[in-house]
């Protein structure tokens, strides 16, 4: 006869905690955003890069640590707003909309030599911000350890070359992705990342969050190429639980998925392979399209287990008036929007937006979902992880 029916084992429930992190893409230095953001009285310039960044700040709000990658410098050694150099003044509007963490390991973070990079490191310290990935000093080059409401987390950043400078000399300056960084940039250092996974472990990480600044020919793709994937599936399977791309100028999608590990343990891990251009004078396809994804830690507060248990995203559009000359505030030229703040408030009759940029906004958004997963979309909810038994 047929056995009896089992009945389901319950799953008692935890008492947690939650930390949410919030991650955002690339703050691009491009010329055309310091001259608009430039004001000149008498002989002093000074700039306000605040209203061309605003948009993205209700998308941090209730973030316990909030991040984006600066391509570029915050350098004097040469004419603001030529190259990818930018005013220090950049720090004010970072820390003003709510980012804590900047990561700086970029193809761009020696285009004023080690010089620069130093003083760019010095400009995000002294603005009260955490420069990721590149360092003011030799004694201060290490991994980035955070404890946010009892959950030790750690921050590597690797960037793929160094825009053909050599840091010979310097070594300690930026954290490269590849051996090879000023010929061929295709063999990953894959002992180096390990031994950086393993000493963020002993040093009690309970999440490990790693930035990675993209080879050129992943550029204008909306799917990862297979050197992206590679990357990702090794971080993941030595440690790594969160992976945030950047470099790639277009969006890319978000994956979740879990891990076995060396240790015979689980991990749900999160890779978000490109979020695009936060703040950038592109106009290419999918160039002004990006996203803030929040990503949920939850900890056990009896048993101290610590896993990833949502992940979600909130749509931004890049406007340049010069394509949508409808906004109201002509002096901007450029301005980041949190795309379903300014649909809402035009749908309710505001005025800040024509039809026209509305309907730009709108078909960015559909863009945005059907690259990034519309399973993750803020809008539907986005994605509830269980622990990984």
């Amino acid at each position: 006869p047929p056995t009896a029916t089992p009945a389901p084992t319950a799953i008692p429930e935890r008492n947690t905690e939650t930390v949410s992190l919030a991650f955002a893409g690339d703050i691009v230095g491009q010329p055309g955003l310091t001259t608009a953001a430039e004001a000149v009285e008498g002989e002093v310039a000074s700039y306000d890069y605040s209203s061309e960044l605003e948009g993205v700040t209700s998308t941090l709000q209730g973030s316990d640590l909030a991040a984006c990658t600066l391509v570029g410098t915050l350098s004097e050694k040469g004419p603001f707003g030529e190259g990818y150099r930018m005013s220090s003044e950049m720090t004010a509007a970072l820390a003003g909309v709510g980012f804590q963490v900047v990561n700086t390991a970029t193809d761009h973070i020696l285009d004023d030599g080690v010089d620069g990079l130093v003083e760019t490191a010095e400009a995000l310290y002294l603005g009260g911000l955490m420069s990721v990935g590149a360092y003011r000093s030799e004694q201060l080059h290490g991994i980035f350890m955070a404890n946010v409401r009892d959950v030790d987390i750690a921050v590597l950043s690797y960037t793929y070359g160094t825009g053909g400078v050599s840091v010979a000399d310097s070594p300690w300056c930026v954290d490269i992705l590849t051996q090879d960084y000023m010929t061929g940039q295709e063999t990953v250092d894959y002992e180096r990342i390990d031994a950086d996974i393993a000493t963020a472990k002993s040093n009690g990480a309970d999440i490990v969050i790693c930035f990675v600044y993209w080879w050129d020919n992943t550029q204008y793709y909306t799917t990862p190429r297979d050197n992206q994937t590679e990357v990702v599936g090794h971080m993941f399977a030595n440690g790594v639980d969160i992976v945030i791309g950047s470099g790639v100028k277009t969006p890319q999608p978000i994956e979740t998925r879990v891990v076995e590990r060396a240790d015979g343990t689980n991990a749900n891990c999160v890779v978000c392979y490109s979020l695009s251009n936060l703040m950038s004078c592109f106009n290419d396809v999918y160039t002004n399209l990006s996203a803030t994804v929040r990503i949920s830690i939850s900890r056990d507060v009896d048993s101290g287990e610590v896993w990833i248990s949502g992940v979600s995203y909130e749509p931004l559009f890049m406007l340049d008036t010069d394509d949508y000359a409808d906004y109201t505030s002509p002096s901007y030229r450029y301005r980041v929007l949190d795309a379903y703040g300014a649909m809402s408030e035009h749908e309710a009759g505001g005025a800040d937006i024509s039809d026209l940029t509305y309907d730009a906004i709108v078909e960015g958004v559909e863009a945005l979902r059907s690259i990034l997963g519309a399973q993750y979309d803020s809008a539907n909810g986005g994605a509830q992880l269980a622990f990984p038994y």
